[in-house]
């Protein structure tokens, strides 16, 4: 089959979850309110750091960038998937689709940058706590927030460029339900070993560094942690780590079972429910997790709620 280039008239197809109309209302309903705490707790977490002074730490600066990036991480995937389920002819413009991609490509790897950050600020709390604010300064965190973002859409840059850079044919039916790298590159007729080559290697690189600098962090986190001589210091030390830990293993579990196994071990509708997790899922979860876990924030929240200055 002779492949031709897409133009800006183009359009994909989404397969979507499923086909079933009653299935569809459901999902739709499901989504619509996970949407909408997503939106809602990434938005209160993010404003109530912003105005509360005694959350003004490195700490919760880089959970204020968490709930920033989960907003819009949730925003480029949710909103498209809840109006195809609506619709019957699922389809995304050519420039919409890539644009899709380089926003979700580009969150998801700074994603896995900051919370990479964010062990290394827990570190840096519970190894020397008499240096912690020096350590991490105003400057170190703006930077690493900074570079994460730099670094989460130069990959994007690269991972789009080289996947819309391809010849596609066929039926351009996307068996997912949004752009993403696996089921697009299916649909080129070109030779995409090259380019599944550099996206394989631009992925591990992320996910392995960002991996590694996560557990390096929680071994000297532990090796401390043991050294404490109370078991009050050792459940408070650990305790502060707890939430952080739950959303690593959350989005790592997901994140790497997805993008660093073999192609031939795909399965669509097991990939699509992995991928509602960490697409969905997941940026609902995590103001949950740092919120119930934590009583500053609760305290904060409380005093928000009743007027008082945080």
């Amino acid at each position: 089959m002779v492949g031709k280039n897409l133009n800006i008239t183009t359009e994909f197809e989404l397969l979507g979850l499923t086909n079933d109309p009653q299935l569809k209302k459901l999902l739709f309903g499901t989504f619509l309110i996970m949407y909408i705490i997503t939106l809602v707790g990434n938005m209160t977490m993010f404003f109530l750091i912003h105005v509360s002074s005694n959350l003004h730490t490195p700490m919760y600066f880089f959970l204020k960038s968490l709930s920033f990036l989960d907003f819009w991480y949730s925003s480029v995937v949710i909103p498209q998937t809840l109006v195809n389920f609506l619709v019957e002819k699922r389809v995304i413009s050519y420039l919409g689709c890539m644009a899709q991609m380089f926003f979700y490509a580009g969150f998801a790897t700074t994603e896995c940058y900051l919370i990479a950050a964010m062990a290394y600020d827990r570190y840096a709390a519970i190894h020397n706590p008499l240096l912690y604010h020096v350590t991490m300064s105003n400057s170190v965190c703006v930077s690493l927030v900074v570079g994460s973002f730099g670094v989460g859409f130069l990959n994007s840059l690269i991972h789009t460029s080289c996947i819309f850079s391809l010849n596609f044919c066929g039926a351009h039916v996307i068996t997912h339900f949004f752009c993403d790298g696996p089921p697009i590159l299916s649909l080129s007729c070109e030779d995409t070993f090259l380019c599944e080559i550099l996206l394989f290697i631009f992925a591990g690189f992320n996910l392995l560094s960002s991996t590694f600098t996560i557990l390096v962090s929680y071994l000297f986190i532990f090796l401390t942690i043991i050294r404490i001589n109370s078991t009050e210091g050792r459940f408070k030390a650990f305790s502060t780590c707890i939430s952080h830990l739950i959303a690593v293993c959350l989005f790592y579990g997901t994140t790497l079972f997805m993008y660093l196994r073999p192609a031939s071990s795909y399965s669509m509708n097991q990939d699509r429910m992995v991928a509602v997790i960490y697409t969905v899922v997941i940026p609902m979860l995590n103001p949950l997790i740092y919120s119930l876990r934590n009583k500053d924030v609760k305290e904060a929240l409380w005093k928000v709620l009743r007027g008082k200055q945080a």
